[in-house]
């Protein structure tokens, strides 16, 4: 057969019934391909087991955990679909996100803590609103986001500066800004977010932090100065930088590089910068930025040269798994015609593998364009000074 169907047969009223309308038709069990969230629909499925067979649930107890379990799992997949659609596609092929908690979790540093998002969004709002007091209200975790019409069309009109996207958290956040409602439930943390319905999770994909991003992004370097007590690395005054790398190729990326005149100030920096308070003092003057910029060329040139060559590496790879597949369906197809009897199905599978060859061919001169554009765009964002300090 060309198609099969699947039908699923569900009672209403029945334990089967209010685990598929209220999770499983939410969460989009269905709609999923075979191979892709299978961890996080295992966990599921295991939930849905446990609540089915509880004898101690009431009718109301139990719609509320599906609700409850919708919920969080609707989040938990629709980031990690959101990670696979922008995440570059290795070897030319789109490969489930097996372990995505533990990359999420090993690839997290303070620069995108939940404590560095709420600086970021609190600035943006203060500065871009003129607001006289902090517009998040809460101490805690959970936390309102307050604001007025007035200012809510101030930044709605950020919101339409930024790429134009369909995602729920994108339509959601137009909603209110559009809306009547005043206050908005948000939280930074992802373990507030997966307890608390209806939150609003303020991540680094959220349209709010994103505007703050780019209300925040800097077309000057900062300058600073700053004071750390240490009792390890070396006292005294240490001029250093921050360039933006942007390296563009067949998997662009941007880093942050440290660069400062001491190895080890310059080793351990980036992870320096949140612990230091502002001091009294002076930025590093031009003779001190000329001799961090050779330094910086230096790394530079290394990091340019490596770059360039494993973007070869990776597009000879993703070229001889795009052939290898490539093949691989034209064979099927091949088949498929050979083994028709049925002039309709002939005529259809010699347009498929038509679309095929021509399909092969188009990807195959992107990777070929893209083989010689590895190429790394420095920038400085940051000229500062780090007064090292011994603790009596």
């Amino acid at each position: 057969s060309e198609t099969v169907a699947i039908v699923n047969f569900i009672t209403p009223g029945t334990v089967d019934g209010d685990i598929y309308e209220r999770c499983l038709l939410r969460i989009g069990v269905f709609q999923q391909a075979i191979g892709g969230n299978e961890e996080i629909l295992g966990e599921i499925t295991r939930e849905l087991h446990h609540i089915a067979d509880s004898f101690k649930l009431s009718q109301e107890e139990r719609e509320r955990r599906l609700q409850q379990l919708a919920d969080n799992s609707i989040r938990q997949i629709r980031e990690q679909q959101e990670l696979e659609s922008k995440q570059a596609e290795l070897f030319g092929i789109n490969l489930p996100q097996q372990r995505f908690q533990e990359e999420l979790h090993a690839a997290r540093s303070w620069w995108v803590s939940p404590k560095a998002l709420e600086n970021a969004v609190t600035t943006y709002l203060k500065n871009r609103l003129e607001l006289p007091s902090l517009p998040l209200i809460g101490d805690k975790a959970l936390k309102s986001l307050r604001l007025s019409a007035e200012a809510r069309t101030s930044l709605l009109g950020d919101f339409a500066l930024l790429p134009r996207t369909n995602e729920p958290t994108a339509r959601n956040w137009e909603k209110w800004l559009k809306g009547s409602t005043q206050s908005l439930p948000v939280t930074f943390e992802q373990e507030v977010a997966q307890a608390v319905p209806d939150v609003t999770h303020l991540s680094v994909t959220h349209p709010l932090v994103r505007q703050a991003a780019a209300f925040l992004e800097a077309t000057q370097p900062w300058e600073t100065s700053l004071t750390l007590p240490h009792q390890e690395l070396p006292p005294g005054p240490h001029p250093f930088a921050v360039y933006l790398w942007k390296k563009h190729g067949v998997k662009p990326e941007d880093e942050l590089v440290a660069v400062a005149l001491d190895p080890a100030i310059e080793k351990a920096l980036l992870d320096l910068l949140p612990q230091a308070t502002d001091a009294a003092g002076q930025a590093p003057d031009q003779n001190d930025r000329n001799i961090l910029d050779q330094r910086h060329h230096t790394l530079w040139l290394s990091a340019q040269a490596q770059h360039a060559e494993d973007n070869r590496q990776l597009v000879d790879y993703r070229i001889q798994s795009l052939t290898v597949s490539h093949q691989a369906r034209v064979n099927a197809v091949k088949n498929q015609i050979d083994r028709a009897t049925n002039d309709r199905i002939r005529l259809m599978k010699t347009s498929e593998l038509t679309r095929a060859n021509e399909d092969f061919n188009r990807r195959m001169q992107s990777l070929q364009r893209t083989a010689e554009s590895g190429d790394i765009w420095a920038t400085p964002i940051l000229f500062g000074r780090l007064e090292i300090t011994r603790q009596p």
